[in-house]
Parts: C-alpha cells; sequence; structure tokens
C-alpha cells in the first residue's frame, strides 16, 4: 500500500482505547502474521477491546473474529501507551501485547478485506518484510531484536 494512501479511520480508531494484540504460534513455533489492509503494514494479529470490555475479552472476541481460534488460555506479555495524531486528534492506544499458550481451531482468514494475507511464519521471514506494526516491533523487542518499521 502506498505512503500517500490517506487512512480512512472509523470512530473507534479516533477515541482512546485498549488495543490487543495475539502472538499465536504454530506446531512448528511459526508466528502468525498478518497483511493489515487499512495500514499497509504486517503486524501480528491486533484488534481493540469494545468501549466497556476488558481488554483480555477483547482478545478471544478479536483472535476468534480474524482468525476462527478459541483462545483457551494466554499471558499478557507486554504493555504499552502508544500516542498517534489522527483527524487532527490525540488518540491514546492502551496496547496489550498477550501470549496465546492454548488455542482451539482451525486457523481461517475470517476477514480478508482486511487481511489480503494471514500465514504463520518463521522469524527470519518477519524480520525480512519491508514494514512491521509498532506492536510487532514491541514483541520483538521482547526477543531482544530491535529494527525500523520499514526497510
Amino acid at each position: 500500500m502506498s505512503q500517500a494512501v490517506k487512512t480512512k479511520y472509523n470512530a473507534e480508531d479516533l477515541i482512546d482505547h485498549q488495543g490487543v494484540s495475539a502472538i499465536i504460534k504454530d506446531a512448528e513455533g511459526r508466528i502468525l502474521m498478518q497483511e493489515h489492509a487499512k495500514y499497509g503494514f504486517w503486524t501480528v494479529p491486533v484488534g481493540k477491546a469494545k468501549q466497556g470490555q476488558t481488554a483480555a475479552d477483547g482478545l478471544k472476541e478479536e483472535v476468534f473474529e480474524e482468525c476462527n481460534l478459541t483462545v483457551k488460555e494466554f499471558r499478557e506479555i507486554k504493555y504499552k501507551v502508544y500516542e498517534y495524531m489522527r483527524e487532527g486528534r490525540l488518540v491514546k492506544v492502551f496496547t496489550h501485547i498477550y501470549e496465546i499458550i492454548d488455542y482451539e481451531g482451525e486457523m481461517q482468514n475470517k476477514e480478508p478485506h482486511k487481511h489480503p494475507q494471514q500465514r504463520f511464519m518463521e522469524l527470519g521471514e518477519i524480520l525480512k518484510l519491508p514494514y512491521l506494526s509498532d506492536t510487532t516491533l514491541l514483541y520483538l523487542s521482547i526477543l531482544g531484536i530491535e529494527r525500523a518499521p520499514r526497510i
């Protein structure tokens, strides 16, 4: 996606919210990644908890809605507040990264209009992707890996 394309924000994007991110690995240890149509980056599965919903409940809902997986066990591995300027507004995203320890179901891209590609990748493949989300970069930092968002 070209950088010149203006992002079309929805109402939820323009207010402070709980952001949830899921680190989901397959049996071979590969990490689930999605190409994100709205922002043009590759990312671990991300979403928002609805207003009044806990981040943990938002996580379970988002993973099922996007990936067709039922989260059975998880743990929060990182929390960070990001601030973004969106349409002249300062928006805070209270970002929770969760490691999914156990899940069931067969992975399926249930939102191909939002995620043109969704697949499990080796860490080396992820590091070669041209544009990564802030959340993915934060996860990589947990692993001791630093890189620029764009390469």
